[in-house]
């Protein structure tokens, strides 16, 4: 039994990226002889057939040291996890408001206080996304109006999505970070 209660992020399915990641770490651990022929066979094995995070650790077993500070770091998300679904769920009742306050009250560097930034940056974005929304339905408002909603529903979805996973302590990023970098508040 674990002294460590185990982390969420453990039985989510392996990704095509993560698996061909853990292939070059393993070839890499060979080629700089922390592993043998055999070793790494038995190893490219496991990491071919992993079918969730824990099935793709077990092939990383005995090359990995766990630190005390990635159990601090482990727990201290496990810790945040609340206040950082305060931070996204707060802004359905207080807007922007409720996010700044989870942000101001997080420690510095903590998963909440990262989280809190990212609702804040999304409240942000959602109030460009209706202001936009706004200047159109004042110029048609059969275009405005329907653009509001949409603007309004998709950042209630997402900060549905990000409250969710920020209490199974994933670092979830929106998609529209893919092609806006935007962050009124930095998220690291």
């Amino acid at each position: 039994m674990s002294a460590l209660p185990e982390h969420p992020s453990l039985v989510l399915a392996v990704t095509p990226h993560e698996r061909e990641a853990a292939i070059q770490r393993l070839r890499t651990a060979y080629a700089e002889g922390t592993i043998t022929a055999a070793d790494l066979n038995l190893r490219l094995g496991m990491a071919t057939m992993a079918q969730s995070r824990r099935d793709l650790n077990t092939a990383f077993l005995g090359l990995v040291e766990v630190t005390p500070d990635d159990v601090r770091r482990h727990t201290a998300v496990a810790s945040g996890r609340g206040l950082a679904v305060a931070a996204h769920v707060s802004g359905w009742f207080f807007f922007l408001v409720g996010p700044l306050v989870c942000y101001a009250v997080a420690p510095q560097g903590s998963y909440a206080r990262r989280e809190a930034a990212k609702a804040v940056n999304l409240a942000v974005l959602t109030l460009a996304g209706l202001a936009v929304a706004l200047i159109v339905a004042l110029i048609k408002d059969s275009v405005g109006v329907p653009l509001g909603f949409l603007v309004a529903g998709c950042w209630w979805l997402t900060s549905l999505v990000a409250a969710i996973q920020a209490g199974k302590g994933n670092d979830w990023q929106h998609p529209l970070k893919r092609w806006l970098s935007f962050e009124a508040l930095r998220e690291q």
